[in-house]
């Protein structure tokens, strides 16, 4: 068996050059790079205005999916809803429940204003009208006719009160003065503590006495009455000169409203004007001098603010659709809000001057954008937005606080259309779609944004144009010809994948910014590869810590991994730490035991509960490779035992699959494996290898372990053959492997790879179901039927 026969060449392994040449200069800006799904979708849920055709963008962050919403919004023509000024004004007949009005652009601010002036007006016009000679006329005819009534009651009244023996007199009490009656006595008024001593003398008789005072209680009541009737005479008074001077201003101030009135056609903003005229007729008090100062002094908010208008949303500027990114969806930021009340003594039809606009209001007509982790997390905002949108019904709510609501008013509901756009992670869509009903009629177009794209020469020209866009938007050094190519090498990375690029242009981005400051402290004026790949490197080093203690723990024994010889039941597998913001390989020895016994293969990790459902799984396929390979014509009658030597962290995946079985093999037949290489790969109940991801960080991991110990020229690691597109190795690696010191093979088959191992030929099944005796394969059968013999023997 010749080894090369799998060896991979450096033709196969080199990063592929640029397939075409970089334009000399910057092209038309692109569109989106490598998301027509995804923009296609955007531009299907865009372009329907039905209800459910809200959008749920999903996919890796990085990946430019806020970038193509707005691209793709810039060519949005087709609206949801007219936009339209949104206002709240007093309800006049339901102060608490204050009234909704909605006005084309910009016709709210100017219905503002126009009521501000109208408001003005009418002061002036009061202060006038009370100045004019007409109405001081028509008033003192008022009061003169009054004061002559009043005259002639008074006058009956005293001459009464003279029959009945009384005078009406004025009595002063210090700063009081008050009105009473006093008896005459031989035509003089006497006071009632006169006429007692009268009666002490005797000069005066007691019944006399009694008939005095039952008059005087009788005069007094009826004094009480008579100037009663005149205080109501006198508030009738006020009303008549009240209703006079609405009766002789009321045209005027209808007829100012009507002319407002001429410039809205809305029958709901017709109404409320008319509505309007009639509560300021009634009303007209409060535009006189004295009760404006009353209420400046008590600091008041003047009652002349019912007459306003509270613009909640005003798209007087707007020359396009609203589109509006909530960055932090509560319910009160979605919906709105309502100001506490500033006192107690405010005027309750002022209170809709208190209310505020959420983004749900400032979005309508157009697209509300929000993050799907940050709308998700309010248990309170996912459920109203949803009932929003089923309804077209937005009802801002006072807030609740420990003793139930903080305000008493109730605004009008409105009817509202919009679109809402959410960004969600990858899978984000599918989780929502399978545990929320309601989600699933909402939000009917989801537009999933890839990692990687593939790479041709069109999307290469694309890509180069991002980089020098970049390069130039944000100031940094342009990249030459080597630079792009070992910035689309890091993106070939990225994507795991020798034919594709990724899609995460935010990590693209970073890395410009970060070559172009190595850069600047080495004075160059391009971004070459060198400035590209000391970025890298750095990357690398920041982040390694973790890696290189345990290539530290490798190199002092005191993690024990074996780079050279040959052993039984045991081989280098390979594994991937990922920190999320950076991976890297390390080896890892895989053991075997085995023994005659009915147990199977024990997955150690898995008894002790450090592996995974995946992990768990591919030790299960191992057994049913064992029984169909081995043994067809006996039972399969062994117990072995797999572990990872040393590793005391959960682990899962499948990617150990072969290694392991490599490692069954090798302890059953007896048969050493080769301590100089590692294998990556996950295997089938057929024997076939399988591809696994991570696989040039594995090489790499590897290859790092073997140069600190010490490179023998053999070592190397074997690999799945369909992974040998997602080979994008380090410079190191690759001149290693172009020294011929480093080898990487690529298997189809576990048999290939038992190849590589132990030297030595696997065998091919003959058609009786045996192996040849001097290969691999037929060392195992063999040993396998000797265990089920013992097995055998000893149950009889």
């Amino acid at each position: 068996m010749d080894n090369q026969t799998y060896e991979l060449s450096l033709q196969d392994i080199a990063i592929p050059p640029i397939d075409s040449e970089p334009p000399s200069h910057e092209g038309p800006e692109a569109s989106v790079i490598g998301q027509p799904r995804a923009m296609a979708a955007l531009s299907l849920g865009l372009g329907i205005s039905a209800k459910g055709y809200n959008i749920f963008i999903q996919g890796a962050p990085g990946t430019g999916r806020r970038t193509a919403l707005l691209r793709a919004l810039s060519d949005y023509t087709v609206s949801t809803g007219v936009p339209q000024d949104i206002t709240y004004v007093s309800n006049f007949s339901n102060p608490l429940e204050p009234r909704a009005l909605v006005f084309p652009p910009g016709k709210a601010k100017q219905l503002k204003q126009d009521l501000h002036e109208l408001v003005e007006d009418i002061k002036r016009l009061v202060a006038l009208h009370q100045e004019s000679q007409s109405f001081k006329d028509k008033k003192q005819a008022l009061v003169s006719d009054l004061e002559q009534e009043e005259n002639h009651t008074l006058t009956e009244f005293e001459s009464q009160a003279a029959t009945e023996g009384f005078q009406i007199v004025q009595l002063n009490d210090g700063d009081t003065q008050s009105t009473d009656l006093l008896p005459l006595r031989n035509g003089n008024p006497t006071s009632f503590e006169d006429l007692q001593g009268m009666v002490a003398a005797g000069t005066l008789s007691t019944e006399e006495w009694n008939q005095i005072r039952e008059k005087y209680y009788t005069l007094m009541d009826r004094m009480k009455a008579v100037f009663d009737s005149l205080k109501r005479a006198r508030i009738d008074l006020d009303k008549r000169i009240s209703e006079l001077q609405k009766e002789m201003l009321a045209p005027v101030i209808q007829a100012q409203i009507n002319h407002i009135k001429t410039t809205y056609g809305e029958p709901k903003v017709i109404q409320w004007l008319d509505e309007l005229a009639a509560d300021i007729i009634s009303h007209i008090f409060l535009f006189t001098k004295d009760r404006m100062e009353t209420e400046s002094r008590r600091r008041k908010r003047s009652s002349l603010s019912r007459y306003g208008i509270n613009i909640v949303v005003d798209r007087s500027e707007l020359s396009k659709i609203p589109v509006i990114f909530e960055n932090h969806p509560s319910l009160v930021n979605l919906v709105g809000s309502i100001d506490p009340t500033p006192g107690n003594q405010e005027d309750p039809r002022t209170a809709y001057l208190r209310i505020r606009g959420g983004s749900i209001l400032k979005a309508a007509g157009g697209i509300l954008i929000l993050r799907a982790e940050d709308i998700l997390e309010d248990e309170e905002a996912w459920p109203y937005l949803k009932r929003v949108l089923q309804t077209g019904i937005v009802e801002i709510q006072s807030s609740q606080g420990p003793f139930g609501p903080s305000v008493l008013i109730k605004p009008e509901a409105l009817e509202i259309c919009l679109k809402v756009v959410i960004i969600g992670g990858e899978l984000s869509y599918d989780l929502l779609y399978q545990t929320d009903a309601d989600f699933q009629k909402l939000f009917k177009i989801c537009a999933e944004f890839d990692s990687v794209m593939d790479k041709t020469p069109q999307t290469e020209q694309k890509y180069i144009s991002f980089l020098r866009k970049l390069s130039a938007d944000e100031g940094l050094r342009p990249l030459d010809s080597s630079g792009i190519q070992e910035v689309l090498a890091y993106s070939m990375r990225n994507a795991e994948h020798r034919h594709k690029l990724s899609t995460r242009f935010s990590l693209i981005a970073d890395l410009l910014r970060e070559a172009d400051w190595w850069a600047r402290g080495e004075n160059k004026t391009v971004l070459d590869a060198q400035a590209v790949r000391r970025a890298v490197e750095m990357r690398s080093f920041l982040h390694r810590l973790p890696e290189d203690n345990l290539d530290g723990m490798i190199l002092s024994d005191e993690i024990i991994v074996q780079l050279t010889g040959n052993a039984v039941g045991k081989a280098n597998g390979l594994a991937v730490h990922d920190r999320g913001y950076f991976s890297y390989g390390i080896p890892v020895v895989v053991s075997a035991k085995v023994a005659p016994g009915d147990g199977g293969v024990i997955n150690i990790e898995g008894e002790s509960g450090l592996s995974g459902e995946i992990f768990d799984k591919a030790v299960l396929i191992l057994s049913g490779y064992l029984r169909s390979r081995y043994a067809r014509t006996f039972p399969l009658s062994i117990t072995a035992s797999v572990c990872f030597e040393q590793m005391y962290t959960p682990i899962d995946g499948d990617s150990a699959t072969a290694v392991q079985l490599c490692a069954i093999l090798s302890a059953i037949s007896g048969i050493p494996l080769r301590q100089d290489l590692a294998m990556t790969g996950s295997v089938n109940q057929l024997g076939d290898v399988q591809p696994v991801g991570g696989v040039s960080e594995k090489i790499e991991g590897f290859h790092s372990i073997c140069v600190k110990k010490g490179l023998t020229g053999t070592q190397g690691v074997v690999i799945p053959w369909r992974n040998r597109n997602q080979l994008i190795l380090s410079p190191e690696v690759e001149q290693d492997i172009r020294r011929g010191v480093f080898h990487i093979y690529a298997v189809h088959h576990i048999d290939e790879a038992l190849e590589l191992f132990t030297n030595r030929p696997a065998g091919t099944l003959k058609a009786d179901g045996t192996f040849d005796n001097d290969t691999v394969n037929g060392f195992v059968s063999r040993e396998l039927r000797r265990m089920a013999d013992v097995i055998r023997s000893y149950e009889t």
